[in-house]
């Protein structure tokens, strides 16, 4: 084999794999799905917004 041989090889197996693997799932509308959040964690995060606004709102009418 030369010595541009195996690279290019390398190369091209990359690409094929890149386009099976990345490329053909976003053209065709299926994309991995994003990680479930948790009901708790979140419900959490939403009270805590909660009493910071409501605390917001009460220190802006002192």
């Amino acid at each position: 084999m030369s010595g541009w041989l195996l690279p290019a090889l390398v190369l091209v197996a990359a690409l094929a794999a890149t386009y099976r693997c990345c490329l053909r799932p976003m053209r065709g509308g299926v994309c991995h799905p994003a990680p479930a959040r948790t009901p708790t964690a979140d419900d959490g995060l939403q009270r805590q917004l909660r009493q910071a606004r409501a605390e917001r709102d009460r220190l802006r009418a002192q």
